[in-house]
């Protein structure tokens, strides 16, 4: 009787013991679980910050180094809070794609719509204008001028046989291009578009006179055929032929291309491309340097 009432009195001390023994265990589980949701944190932010300076390092943005200098002053926390902000704000230009819109014949009554469409999405082009259509509309010579956009020209008669008449007949078109615009809105261009493109057409003498004249030669590497083509048309070249890292897009101050233009600047917009206008010391682009490539 007295090692039953023993065993009896020592059961509740034990079970006890072994609830406390019990709750020790969850808090030591609880413990390592959080320990190791700490640690997989800290290991994706370190990720999360090596894949940033990776992609800056190996210049996959255009603006690569001024995002390197950022990077030195901050912390893995902040890289991964800036991320967030940028997503925030919907698609950017960073895809380092750009785009080139080159526009030849005017200007004429459809410039001032392309020019509001392009300040819609932000966006500028590069406008070849001929010589008697400037005389004709001044006041679009002066939008161009005042735009983002890039002021060009693009001959005065527009025809093979004059310009190629003699070597120094294609310079002497732009010289007076040149006038005619400096009289209009006080400003100089040096770029240039030859009509039907610098090859296979102009002679080599002619081409060394206007590049001796300071002239920059712009030719195209996707040929829209705007000139020619419907709206439908004209898209459906840029979504098969136009993508790449360095578009060059060719169109005309048509009625077909304003009823397109809104649809191809955006196009490019939503994939990302950074539009630019083509620079008056940027090394120019033609079928003689063989740097038309899209990549």
């Amino acid at each position: 009787m007295a090692n039953k009432k023993e065993t009896t009195n020592k059961n509740p001390q034990t079970k006890k013991a072994s609830s406390s023994n019990a709750k020790n265990a969850r808090r030591r589980k609880k413990k390592q679980q959080r320990r190791i949701i700490i640690i997989g944190a800290v290991v994706v932010l370190i990720i999360a910050g090596l894949l940033v300076k990776t992609l800056a390092g190996g210049n996959v943005y255009d603006a690569s180094k001024k995002r390197d200098v950022a990077l030195t002053s901050t912390t893995i926390t902040d890289m991964v809070k800036d991320t967030s902000r940028e997503s925030e704000k919907g698609p950017q230009k960073t895809s380092g794609r750009t785009v080139y819109i080159t526009i030849d014949d005017g200007p004429s009554k459809y410039t001032d719509r392309m020019l509001k469409i392009l300040d819609k999405y932000n966006a500028k082009a590069t406008f070849f204008m001929i010589e008697p259509n400037m005389r004709r509309y001044p006041q679009q010579v002066k939008n161009v001028s005042n735009s983002t956009s890039t002021a060009g020209f693009h001959s005065v008669t527009h025809d093979v046989k004059q310009l190629y008449k003699t070597p120094e007949a294609a310079k002497n078109e732009f010289d007076q291009c040149s006038k005619t615009y400096t009289k209009i809105t006080g400003k100089k261009s040096k770029v240039i578009r030859i009509p039907f493109g610098s090859k296979p057409y102009t002679p080599k003498a002619s081409y060394d006179n206007m590049i001796a004249a300071g002239y920059k030669i712009w030719d195209w590497n996707v040929d829209t055929n705007d000139w020619r083509g419907n709206s439908a048309q004209i898209m459906n070249v840029v979504k098969q032929y136009g993508n790449g890292h360095n578009v060059i897009i060719l169109m005309h101050e048509k009625p077909q291309t304003l009823e397109t233009f809104d649809a191809l600047v955006k196009y490019y917009a939503d994939n990302g491309y950074e539009f630019a206008a083509v620079g008056q010391n940027e090394k120019p682009k033609n079928f003689w340097l063989q740097n038309l490539s899209l990549n």
